[in-house]
């Protein structure tokens, strides 16, 4: 069996090992990343491995001292804290959902699991109750009221690291910390998920505890189909108490409890017992090895114990100062933070719903999702402004919108206990049915000096100091241009850019041309700029433009400090993917920017063109440039149907005006003007009426 090294040869094994969890990988999805982010932890601060040393030390010294003796029959009881990272979807998992992960952990640490049976007869005799209960805060650090979940709105819950924990932390010294994320980012470039990781005892005060996906938080909810059954974070925790996985993060390695037997590496599905009986050469045990252990990555049906080693290590973290643990489940704080099991009266709730701005077409309607936390809410008071009906005591309502505009929401959500109010400013945007623009080509070149132009919008869905603003700093033609002030690399950030609406009824292969510049701060960045489109006032997108990192750039070169483009320094992009949206009333776009590593972008010059057929006034069949390609000069010739004031436009294919040409009111009958004075090129000529045009093309050789 494997005893607990000394101190000098635990040092000595930490300086010298090269072990990480990948090493000896049995499967292709990863369950944890705890040893990964401890050994990126110890390259930041060689001080974490001395502490962890330390610490196995104490440990050790308490297990040979009898302290796991002395504490037996001890409850310790363990304030718990849940973050919920969310974007308002499924991730914000229920308060239920919680509560059966708190007591299905409960029944893994007390050895109440209902397949406590199922542990091989050879192991039953070590197996542990080990004597640790969690329980969800009554009180936060200021000694509130609270259900012991917190819910955070950030898009951070996407591929979440350790960056999700500065959103909402309570001190670890008083509460276990777990945040609950959509995804979380496989740094290990294996293939496979990444379902849960957490920090071992005696790191960063600031970054302590563990981080969950959703869908393997409890066994209900999202996560009533997982194999893993709510021991994702049994795992966890035991990683947080101090434990290794049970093959010492290498190949036979130590995990430096004496009652585990040695394992080759990590398991995946459940095997069959005895399983790998000698694997381990001389280590091997008899018995197989304990791939039913909760470290293991057995699937969570086939896990169902710890041994009373592990339970030793556990208790010792608890009792140790240099850990950062024995100050949890002491009386004092047990009474702080309301789990000294006081009954304490419900909680006022916290009004809340997501702050997503809404977008509908006029006569469509918009539905309101209830997010209030902290105390279960009774009842409801909503406020709609410009809705019909204008307010709802209903907790989920959807409400009609009949008249363009911006408008605001309130929610009021109240208990027995209290009541919270949240209102949002310009939440729901409503647009006419029909959209605003329909003279093409459109271009906006953003100087006028008003942003965002009418109808546009800045949207920060991740809620950052950064966001699409007006700037003269760099410009593809004229004074100004629009960007994100992002030198600093900021990671994760989404911010949009929401164009006006656009009539594409009487278009033909619409394109949308636009000029973008930008450079990344950090050769690995992966800040990305996509191009959606929305049919439904905005309601809904299609992705239909994806550059990310490298090929977003317009420049080779890492920037590190502040990015200004010069004139040679922007690239155009031109959708032609666009035909589907032709004879549609409503089309509008949206320039999306991921912050990760990118530095400042900027973009400009965004123009709109297609055919225009204009039935009414003009004969589309009618209207020809002749000689088209032409050397010098060419002449437009079109029939007027009724009368109409009329200009001739030519822009250049960047969309730039080159020249106007004031025809005046016509009278219905023939008409030939000539084109001369342009360069060699391609040209947009066109036909432009009181509320129609037409466009052809026209190259100058």
């Amino acid at each position: 069996m494997k005893k607990l090294f000394t101190l000098s040869m635990l040092l000595l094994f930490f300086a010298g090992a090269g072990y990480t969890q990948h090493d000896h990988q049995h499967t292709n999805e990863i369950k944890c990343l705890t040893q990964y982010y401890y050994e990126e932890a110890v390259k930041e601060n060689p001080q974490v491995a001395i502490t962890r040393n330390m610490l196995d030390y104490e440990v050790q010294r308490f297990l040979e001292d009898g302290g796991a003796e002395k504490n037996a029959g001890v409850i310790k009881v363990i304030p718990v804290v849940f973050h919920i990272i969310h974007e308002g979807g499924s991730e914000n998992i229920s308060k239920a959902q919680i509560q059966d992960q708190v007591a299905r952990l409960n029944l893994d640490f007390q050895r109440l699991n209902s397949d406590a049976a199922n542990t091989p007869a050879v192991f039953q005799g070590i197996a542990a109750d080990s004597e640790i209960e969690f329980r969800l805060a009554q009180l936060d650090p200021s000694g509130n009221c609270t259900d012991g979940i917190v819910r955070v709105f950030s898009n951070l819950t996407n591929n979440a690291r350790n960056n999700v924990k500065a959103l909402s932390y309570w001190p670890s010294n008083k509460y276990l910390n777990v945040w609950i994320v959509k995804t979380i980012e496989n740094t290990s470039g294996v293939a496979g998920i990444i379902l849960g990781f957490a920090q071992f005892p005696g790191g960063s005060a600031a970054t302590d505890g563990i981080v969950l996906r959703h869908d393997y938080t409890g066994a209900i909810g999202t996560a009533q189909s997982s194999n893993y059954a709510a021991r994702t974070m049994t795992h966890e925790v035991g990683h947080w108490l101090g434990l290794r996985h049970i093959w010492g993060d290498g190949t036979c390695a130590t995990d430096f409890v004496s009652d585990t037997p040695p394992a080759e590496g990590p398991h995946s599905g459940c095997p069959s017992h005895p399983y790998h009986t000698n694997q381990c050469g001389a280590g091997s045990s008899p018995n197989g090895e304990m791939f039913m252990n909760y470290m293991d990555y057995t699937n969570g049906t086939c896990q169902n114990m710890f041994t009373n080693g592990q339970k030793g290590v556990m208790v010792g973290v608890l009792n140790s100062s240099v850990s950062g643990r024995n100050n949890l489940w002491s009386a004092s704080n047990l009474a702080a933070t309301g789990t000294d099991g006081s009954i304490l009266p419900p909680c006022a709730p916290i009004a809340d719903f997501s702050p997503v701005p809404k977008y509908v077409c006029a006569g469509t309607s918009a539905s309101f999702t209830d997010f209030s936390w902290n105390g279960d809410p009774s009842a409801w008071d909503w406020q709609f402004p410009g809705g019909t009906p204008s307010s709802s005591t209903a907790q989920n309502p959807t409400i009609v919108y009949n008249t363009p505009g911006v408008y605001d929401v309130t929610l009021t959500a109240s208990n027995s206990s209290g009541s919270s109010t949240k209102t949002i400013t310009g939440y729901v945007r409503v647009s006419p049915a029909t959209g605003a623009v329909n003279s093409y080509p459109f271009q906006e070149g953003f100087e006028s000096g008003n942003f965002p132009p009418t109808d546009w919008f800045v949207d920060n869905e991740s809620l950052t100091t950064n966001e699409w603003e007006l700037t003269s700093l760099a410009a593809r033609s004229g004074a100004n241009s629009v960007y994100i002030q992002n030198a600093s690399g900021n990671t994760n950030g989404i911010d949009n850019l929401v164009t006006t609406t656009y009539n594409f009824t009487n278009v033909t292969n619409p394109q949308l041309l636009f000029w973008r510049a930008f450079a990344l701060s950090s050769s690995t960045g992966t800040a990305r700029l996509r191009v959606l489109v929305s049919t439904s006032c905005g309601n809904l997108w299609q992705v239909r433009y994806n550059k990310s990192g490298a090929t977003l750039a317009t420049i080779p070169s890492v920037i590190a400090s502040n990015f200004i483009p010069n004139a040679s320094q922007w690239d155009a992009d031109t959708l032609t993917n666009l035909n589907t949206y032709s004879g549609n009333p409503n089309v509008r776009f949206k320039f999306e920017y991921t912050q990760d590593g990118g530095n400042n972008i900027y973009l400009d010059d965004i123009n709109i063109n297609g055919l225009v057929g204009i039935n009414e006034i003009v004969k589309t069949e009618g209207v020809t440039l002749f000689p088209n390609p032409a050397e010098e000069q060419s002449k437009i010739e079109f029939s007027i149907l009724k009368v109409s004031e009329v200009e001739i436009l030519i822009h250049d294919l960047s969309g730039r005006k080159v020249q106007n040409i004031a025809a005046g009111n016509l009278t219905p009958g023939d008409y030939v003007y000539d084109i001369t004075g342009l360069t060699s090129g391609s040209y947009t000529v066109t036909i432009q009426l009181e509320k129609e045009s037409i466009t052809k093309k026209l190259i100058i050789q």
